[in-house]
């Protein structure tokens, strides 16, 4: 990616999260390599998408046409996520997608960063949904969509050997986090160091207009915007949910207001039992009411 973080920022990330986000990512893939596709999208101008050599990527969409590098994550056999960030346009764009191939179904985001005068940072999207036709120009009837699969769900998500985080899948556009025990006494001690690391983080916590969309059986796309919590970065992850792992990115802006877009992989657990952060929604409406 053409994002740089300057040395300053990495080693303040690694000393609040050992090992970075990104420890346990998987090596990135090179199965798309020298393939094409056309995608005929439900709204919008087709695309079409090349991998032309090694996180390189050429995207044409309706008539605009960019060619950058990108990172390629395997989230299942045959399904593969694309993080593509544009070079030198504004405002700050990138694509994300994730092509199915043996589904023939591609979902598209397109997220921007720089649109909203009142909050620079804010990180925009703009998701599409479309196919990969065959040889003779045929097109499966099916799509990805919006799911509630995983409303009232959680699962704990590890990504080094000392950071782990449990999301809580509030509702069909809500979501919050929680620690297991082991983590809230890691988390105290990084806040003890770090004072300012949650401030302007609202209580309860909670992130609004997240997307949940069902790529196939068992293989979602779930994203977040941290508004709530200030930075306005766009969280993406795509979960699956039979082998329990994920892959995705945080694309937009850290704490210290610097540019930032990197990949992930993650591995997790179902948590069954009742958490407090269950009855986020419920705490946010006693609040509201208390304060009228």
């Amino acid at each position: 990616m053409n994002i740089q973080v300057s040395k300053a920022v990495e080693e303040a990330r690694k000393s609040v999260f050992p090992g970075g986000l990104s420890q346990y990512r998987c090596p990135l893939s090179r199965e798309l390599e020298g393939l094409q596709f056309e995608f005929v999208m439900d709204e919008g101008p087709k695309m079409a998408v090349s991998f032309p050599g090694r996180n390189s990527i050429v995207i044409e969409d309706g008539e605009d046409r960019y060619r950058t590098s990108c990172q390629v994550q395997k989230a299942e056999d045959g399904a593969f996520f694309v993080l593509a960030e544009l070079r030198d346009v504004a405002p700050r764009t990138a694509y994300m997608m994730v092509i199915d191939i043996y589904e023939s179904l591609v979902t598209v985001l397109k997220a921007q960063q720089g649109t909203v005068r009142s909050f620079p940072n804010l990180v925009t999207r703009e998701v599409r949904f479309g196919a990969i036709p065959d040889g003779e120009g045929r097109l499966p009837e099916k799509r990805a969509g919006f799911t509630k699969d995983l409303v009232g769900k959680k699962i704990e998500w590890t990504y080094n050997p000392e950071f782990s985080i449990i999301h809580v899948y509030l509702a069909d556009n809500y979501y919050t986090t929680a620690r297991n025990e082991e983590m809230k006494k890691k988390m105290e001690e990084m806040i003890r160091k770090n004072p300012d690391m949650f401030k302007g983080r609202p209580d309860p916590y909670y992130e609004k207009d997240c997307l949940y969309i069902k790529l196939r059986e068992n293989l979602y796309l779930f994203s977040f915007v941290e508004f709530n919590s200030g930075s306005g970065t766009q969280g993406l992850m795509v979960l699956n949910t039979d082998r329990l792992t994920d892959v995705g990115c945080f694309w937009g802006s850290n704490r210290q207001n610097e540019q930032e877009g990197y990949t992930f992989s993650a591995y997790g657990k179902w948590i069954r039992e009742e958490i407090p952060e269950d009855h986020t929604l419920e705490r946010l409406a006693e609040k509201k009411a208390e304060s009228r």
